[in-house]
């Protein structure tokens, strides 16, 4: 994987600018999932490495080294004043300096990471002082990946390790009790075509809004090293095209390639839900889940 050829200097510094790049283009507002989500679908090395779970040798336990990278980014970023935001709100808001800011002349060294250092070597000082591990970029454990902002990360990570070790057949069901959940009613035919033409289910939607019924068939893809690529889109749109479906969805718990995600815009509507898609259904729906309420808390108890 080409991010494992980087530091873990490096790993941060690439994904700056893209962060501010889907600022840029949104209009200066969006969710750290929205961010993550753009970024990764623009850069095929991003969203690999987004994807990818690691195993820590001290517990043993999973981790997304890619959360503590994008946390980092996200802290120094803030920590210069091109974006904005408030603790354990996932809104980020891009400032006047970081709206401005030419990305073709933009050296991501000299503007971000020489100028947190200070902030770093301050915040290390600090935290002898009170006995508290040091933080740098050089950190790659679950346990400081799990402690930054996004509070449901060790959750998620859980939760993507629990789908990858499914059998297609279980993952097949999994998909289909999420859209059942979404209002989509599954029929027998769906279990009989389940090997025939790359649908494994078939359905129909109604339209509470407007009483509207439509075809929906659905194509499951349990990838847990390889995304879903184009020709996998093209045998998709197919098949439904022998099922004169209104619509198709593409679930995987892995990522689309571009050019797949392209494919899908082309001819009969797909909706495509990746692994990140999931997990924030999963979530959405209460799918299988229990939730439960805690409480974290401010910085009014750590300060002296």
């Amino acid at each position: 994987m080409y991010y494992d050829t980087l530091n873990s200097e490096e790993q941060v510094s690439y994904l700056i600018k893209p962060i501010i790049e889907v600022l840029q283009a949104a209009g200066g507002q969006l969710e750290r999932s929205e961010i993550r989500d753009r970024i990764s679908e623009m850069d095929e090395h991003i969203a690999e490495f987004e994807q990818k779970l690691y195993t820590s040798n001290k517990t043993g336990n999973q981790y997304k080294k890619f959360d503590f990278k994008f946390n980092f980014a996200i802290k120094e970023l803030g920590y210069v004043g091109i974006i904005s935001y408030v603790k354990y709100n996932p809104q980020i808001t891009l400032t006047q300096k970081g709206a401005g800011i030419d990305l073709s002349a933009f050296d991501v060294k000299t503007e971000v990471r020489d100028k947190a250092r200070t902030y770093w070597e301050e915040h290390s000082a600090k935290n002898k002082t009170k006995n508290k591990p040091e933080i740098s970029p050089d950190v790659e454990d679950e346990d400081d990946a799990s402690a930054e902002d996004e509070l449901l990360d060790d959750f998620k990570v859980k939760l993507q390790s629990a789908i990858a070790n499914m059998s297609p057949a279980k993952f097949e069901q999994f998909s289909r009790a999420l859209l059942t959940k979404m209002g989509v009613q599954f029929t027998n035919k769906g279990v009989q075509i389940s090997n025939d033409g790359g649908i494994d289910g078939y359905g129909y939607h109604i339209d509470d809004d407007d009483f509207r019924t439509t075809r929906v068939v659905i194509q499951c893809k349990r990838f847990n090293t390889n995304p879903v690529s184009e020709p996998d889109i093209n045998q998709f749109l197919g098949a439904m095209n022998k099922f004169q479906a209104d619509y198709g969805v593409f679930i995987t718990n892995s990522r689309f390639t571009n050019k797949a995600r392209e494919a899908a815009r082309e001819g009969t509507p797909i909706t495509l839900i990746d692994g990140n898609d999931l997990m924030r259904l999963v979530i959405r729906y209460e799918l299988f889940i229990t939730p439960v309420t805690t409480y974290v808390l401010d910085d009014f108890y750590s300060e002296d």
